[in-house]
Parts: structure tokens; C-alpha cells; sequence
């Protein structure tokens, strides 16, 4: 207990110094977690090149909004967060390019069934995407946060001021809505990503 105690100090120290700038905090957490977060990201995503993608993107968001850090908080738990984001939204994006390659071969003349599946993807980015346009207010307003602009449950929990267990329980509330609909709507690809990526 006293080493894991330890080592949440010196995460500590080290968050904080790279919230003020510290080029060498940043390397020192980069080699610390670099090898747990690929591992993580590898799981999610069953690609060694898009599980070393999520790793460098990561980081770079890390240095970039380093004056977010709250050194308080699980540093560790903080990366996962980002990476489920980014892998979430890379996934949106993708289904976003099987449409628009699915659109232009549907309205040409060699559309085949071949494309069927493309189409089917693009269906189901926009059943979720109206789904959660009829969420409450509040439950739509944190997982667009979350999910899709990337913030932490603590960072969300600041902008709303709720308390974070309420951001917690906002986005607990919402996805069981969503996994309820996709079930009732089918759509099992949707279903099995969402719960890869919760």
C-alpha cells in the first residue's frame, strides 16, 4: 500500500509540474503509463497500429490542455477517459466515411449489395444520433460532452457545476437509454461497440 501510495505522489507532483510546463513531468508520465495505455487501447480496439494512434493522440491532447490538469485526480483514470473518447470518435468518423462512400455507390449505377453493409453503418450513426437528440436535456448535454468534445467527468462536473457523481450518474442514465434502444432497434454492431468503449 505505502509503494502505490507513493507512486500516486509522485503522479501527483509530476501532473502538477506538467500543468505548469514541465517538458520533463511530460516525459516522465509518457514512459510511466505509455505501455498501459497501449494495452488499454489495444483491448478496445484489437489493432496494434490504432492502439499506438490512440497512445500518441493522447499524449498530444495531454500537453495540449495541460493547464486542465487537476493533479487531485487519477491520472491514470484520466488517460483512459481520453482514449475511450478518441476511439469513440474515430469509430463516428469512420461510420461517417462508409456513408459517404455508401451514398455515392448507392446512386451509382454498379450499386451492389456489396454496399448494403456500408449503408447499414451510416443507419446506425443515425439512429444513435437522433436517439440522443431525445435524451433529457441534461443527460444529452453531458454525454455530448463526454463522448463527443472529449472532457472528463470532473472537467464536465466543473462547467455544469454538479458534483462529479452526478455527472457519473447523468451519463450512467444515458447509455442504458441507448443500449435499451439499440437492442429494440437491433442493432447489435452499435450495442457491442458502445459497450467496448463503456
Amino acid at each position: 500500500m505505502q509503494s502505490s501510495s507513493k507512486g500516486d505522489q509522485d503522479d501527483a507532483l509530476h501532473v502538477k509540474r506538467l500543468k505548469e510546463g514541465d517538458s520533463s513531468s511530460f516525459e516522465y508520465l509518457f514512459h510511466q503509463y505509455e505501455a498501459k495505455l497501449y494495452h488499454v487501447s489495444l483491448h478496445l480496439t484489437r489493432s496494434p497500429s490504432d492502439a499506438q494512434e490512440i497512445v500518441q493522440e493522447v499524449f498530444v491532447k495531454v500537453w495540449e490542455t495541460r493547464h486542465r490538469l487537476n493533479p487531485e485526480l487519477s491520472f491514470s483514470a484520466y488517460l483512459i477517459q481520453i482514449a475511450k473518447n478518441h476511439i469513440y470518435n474515430k469509430t463516428a468518423k469512420r461510420l461517417r466515411e462508409h456513408a459517404f462512400k455508401a451514398y455515392h455507390l448507392n446512386t451509382s449505377p454498379t450499386f451492389s449489395d456489396v454496399t448494403q453493409e456500408e449503408v447499414n453503418l451510416w443507419s446506425t450513426e443515425k439512429v444513435i444520433t437522433q436517439f440522443i437528440e431525445h435524451l433529457p436535456f441534461m443527460q444529452k448535454r453531458v454525454l455530448t460532452l463526454s463522448r463527443f468534445h472529449g472532457l472528463s467527468n470532473q472537467e464536465i462536473a466543473n462547467r455544469l457545476q454538479l458534483s462529479c457523481s452526478t455527472v457519473e450518474n447523468h451519463i450512467h442514465l444515458a447509455l442504458k437509454n441507448l443500449k435499451k434502444h439499440l437492442i429494440k432497434q437491433h442493432l447489435y454492431f452499435a450495442l457491442w461497440l458502445l459497450n467496448m468503449l463503456t
